[in-house]
Formats: structure tokens, sequence, C-alpha cells
């Protein structure tokens, strides 16, 4: 095999390499969970969907407080939505879990509840 050969092979493997790196990365992209989580009336809204715009459907949502305490949970239902009243408005973390590799988090913090406070005011 000649030099210019070896060249054109190993530029070739490379540029294959590259492709499947790129295509495996937006593949676990498409996949990523997203999760949203905002206040409103005394009520906190979480949903929950895919990057592909799949909404999480039974999703598990675990709400705990500053101290990793778990305060509550539920479900997502088909619109991948979830409401609860919280049981004090100040920071809390709220987790999405739908499986092994797809999961999310949501700080929320007690300056959001004075935000959505201030809105309806």
């Amino acid at each position: 095999m000649s030099k210019m050969q070896s060249i054109r092979q190993a530029a070739f493997l490379l540029a294959a390499a590259t492709l499947l790196f790129l295509s495996l990365a937006s593949s676990a992209f498409a996949h990523a969970t997203t999760l949203w989580c905002y206040v409103e009336n005394n009520r906190v809204y979480v949903e929950g969907f895919f990057m592909g715009g799949r909404k999480v459907q039974s999703g598990h949502v675990v709400v705990v407080n500053n101290k990793g305490e778990k305060i509550l949970e539920g479900t997502t239902d088909k619109e991948g939505k979830f409401d609860f009243e919280p049981p004090y408005q100040g920071d809390m973390t709220i987790l999405l879990k739908v499986d092994q590799a797809h999961d999310a988090d949501f700080e929320l913090t007690e300056q959001d509840f004075l935000d959505a406070a201030a809105e309806t005011e």
C-alpha cells in the first residue's frame, strides 16, 4: 500500500468515526428529558417532555426540601403534567424520574414564589 493510500484510508476512518460519534451524540440528545416548573396561583406546575417534544407520561415526580427530605410525590399525566399545592413556599427541588437513563431536576426558590405572588397583585 502506498503512502497516499494510507493517508486516504486514515482520513476515511477518521471521517467515519466522527460521523458515528455525532450520530450517537445527537441520538442521545434527542431523547434527553426536560423538566419545566413554575408557580402560579399558589400551585406548582410541572411539565416533563423529551427533546423531540414527546410528553413524559407516567413520569415519577418527587419533591424534596433543601435538606433532601421527600415532601411529596406524584405522577405525570398523559400530557406530561403534574401540579400540586406546596406545603410551604420556599426552596425545593423537583425531580422527574422516567427510567435509569432519563431523569431531570428543577430548582424552585423562595424568590420564585415571591415573584409569582407579585404577578397576581
